[in-house]
């Protein structure tokens, strides 16, 4: 045996002096083959070895390694302590925010009961349920459509209240949802004094507020979105005037508060409910909307966002217009330019389509009429638009007024007069000329139905418009234009007319803007 050899056993009798020798001789190692003999001490001598030279070479890199793994954990320990005391600090922050939100709103966003409070997009009746009490001055719901601005009021406190529409300084139900701005000093129209310049624009751009929220980002100025804010307040603040009392309110000062001791130069302490078109850009819409109207509300979050369709079997319910089951509803929306067609199911919309037709068509066929019919020239478009067009804005803007006041008179009158003084002036005896004519319901049908079958029908049948139906023949009128949109309704939802939740009158409920 040599020396080497027996020192190395040694040493490991130094190391290991409690190890016995059976332990060691019983686990096995790779290299024990190669000092393998006859001789029972020489393989277990040499199993110490193998031990010792496993130990050994195993121990160098762990004494280097320890240091660093030493860092390593300190280091991570630091990190994790500082970053568990910064998210301390952000809670704190945060339920110090929630707090402040909850004295100033009443409003617990993380309660289950709130429904879907955090984003007040829609909501349930539990949530509007319990936000009531925090106003007494009532609701105010405001459905911005495609022409006509309609504010309906809800009075708080009282049993079975039901909500009433507001009225505005001229007596009418509605206001028009236009906004005039100059193109040289910036100057703003609203109102039925933008109407007043809808083609006779004068040095300025008429636009309607829905199409400033759902247009493009060249529509979507500061400007126009302010002009917006600035027809909902007008509207909404002589609303509440004349339902509440009080001064008319600032334009600086938020006009609906959640804070009574903030009710003051104008603001009053109602809950505002913004109806917004269920399609496709919905969101947005919506978040343009929200950004528009920003000012108004203080806080920001006081305010309750509905898609229209559920707002209107909501008011039908409140009217006992509809049972109360859960069965959809098929609702029929006859807007200003366009008629929307919805399936309400468990206040969600599950479908909705739309096509190009609304009240102000009426009023658009009968302004093209009375054109040819006065300047003997064809005022009419190939296309789907329906704007009449007159190289004299003042006399086609006079012509678009009187169309709409005879409308409105033969929606109970079979028969109106027309009577426009002094619309044009004859070149060759330079007198003037003026327009008087009598204007008939079957003239209107008549340029409804040409409208429909040649133009209206070819344009979605052209676009592939999945709001036709594919199983009925192709519309010829506009009775069979809505039956072929039902139809098609009906049929992408899998529903029967047997399925649906029936009216006292009518299966579908149609809001006539």
């Amino acid at each position: 045996m040599s020396v080497s050899f027996l020192r190395r056993a040694s040493l490991h009798r130094r190391i290991h002096p409690s190890l016995p020798h059976p332990l060691i001789a019983s686990r096995h190692d790779d290299d024990d083959t190669r000092c393998r003999t006859s001789s029972a001490p020489l393989i277990e001598n040499s199993i110490h070895v193998n031990q010792l030279q496993k130990r050994d070479y195993h121990a160098t890199p762990r004494q280097e390694i320890l240091p660093l793994i030493a860092i390593g954990v300190v280091g991570i320990g630091i990190y994790s302590y500082r970053a568990l005391k910064q998210m301390d600090e952000d809670w704190e922050e945060y339920y110090e925010k929630l707090d402040e939100y909850r004295r100033v709103t009443g409003i617990d966003p993380e309660s289950a009961s709130s429904g879907r409070a955090k984003d007040n997009v829609s909501g349930t009746k539990t949530q509007v349920d319990e936000m009531a009490s925090l106003f007494k001055g009532g609701t105010l719901a405001i459905d911005m459509g495609t022409s006509k601005l309609k504010l309906a009021h809800l009075p708080s406190g009282k049993a079975n209240a039901k909500p009433t529409v507001t009225v505005d300084r001229e007596g009418a139900r509605s206001t028009p949802s236009l906004i005039w701005m100059s193109l040289d000093d910036g100057d703003v129209l609203v109102g039925r004094m933008a109407e007043a310049r809808l083609y006779d624009n004068k040095g300025g751009r008429t636009l309607r507020s829905r199409d400033v929220l759902n247009g493009d980002s060249a529509i979507k100025e500061q400007a126009f979105c302010k002009a917006v804010q600035q027809s909902i307040r007008m509207a909404a603040s002589n609303a509440l005037e004349q339902v509440l009392g009080g001064q008319s309110s600032q334009s600086t000062s938020p006009l609906f508060v959640v804070d009574e001791s903030m009710a003051y130069s104008g603001s009053y302490n109602v809950r505002p409910v913004f109806t917004y078109p269920s399609c496709t850009s919905s969101e947005a819409f919506l978040s343009t909307y929200k950004s528009a109207i920003r000012d108004l509300t203080s806080p920001e979050g006081i305010g309750l966002f509905v898609p229209e369709p559920i707002a209107i079997v909501t008011g039908a319910e409140s009217y006992n217009l509809l049972p109360a089951n859960k069965d959809p509803v098929l609702v029929v929306d006859v807007g200003g330019l366009t008629t929307n067609i919805s399936v309400v199911s468990n206040e969600e919309v599950t479908y909705s389509a739309s096509i190009p037709f609304g009240g102000d068509t009426f009023v658009d066929l009968l302004t093209s009429h009375l054109i040819r019919d006065f300047y003997g020239t064809d005022s009419s478009h190939t296309g789907i638009s329906t704007t009449p067009t007159l190289d004299d804005p003042s006399a086609l803007q006079r012509i678009y007024e009187a169309s709409a006041t005879a409308l409105n008179e033969l929606s109970n009158k079979s028969r109106s007069q027309i009577n426009i003084p002094y619309l044009s002036i004859d070149l060759q005896t330079k007198q003037p000329k003026h327009l008087e004519v009598g204007v008939a319901r079957s003239i209107v049908d008549n340029e409804v139905q040409s409208f429909v079958r040649e133009r209206l029908v070819k344009h979605l049948s052209d676009a592939g418009s999945a709001s036709l139906s594919a199983s009925l023949p192709k519309p010829t009128d506009l009775a069979t234009l809505f039956s072929s949109t039902l139809a098609s309704a009906m049929e992408q939802t899998s529903l029967t007319p047997f399925f649906l939740r029936a009216g006292k009158h009518l299966i579908c409920l149609f809001r006539l803007l």
